[in-house]
């Protein structure tokens, strides 16, 4: 039992290792810019024919452009940022042992030489 899930988990690494090298290989063959109407820069990868010299855009429309931006850098799974109105509150630390070691001593200042307001005598 123990040789044959050593042997699927190490074909099934395998087989991820080689899927994330293709996609790593994919996004530096076919990326490429385009510029939108509006003159905006999109950098984003998706297959296309890169042999072809013309200079044909082969996308339809700026909307393409901005789908395809959206979905192969992958900002649709983007999470809200939450904003706390509370701040957490802090933990508070209790040493039992430290009171043992430290010893307090309180003795009452009585200074009766120092100036002080008059008084009636």
């Amino acid at each position: 039992m123990y040789r044959l899930t050593n042997t699927y988990r190490s074909i099934i690494a395998a087989a991820l290792s080689v899927w994330m090298l293709m996609i790593i290989i994919s996004g530096i063959v076919f990326i490429h810019k385009e510029v939108t109407s509006t003159g905006e820069v999109i950098i984003h990868i998706h297959p296309y024919d890169f042999t072809q010299k013309n200079k044909k855009h082969h996308h339809k429309s700026d909307s393409e452009i901005q789908y395809l931006n959206v979905v192969f850098t992958g900002t649709y799974l983007a999470t809200a940022n939450f904003v706390f109105e509370q701040a957490p509150t802090p933990f508070e630390y209790h040493i039992d042992y430290a009171e043992l070691l430290v010893s307090y001593t309180f003795r009452k200042a009585f200074h009766p030489n120092l100036r002080g307001p008059p008084s009636i005598a």
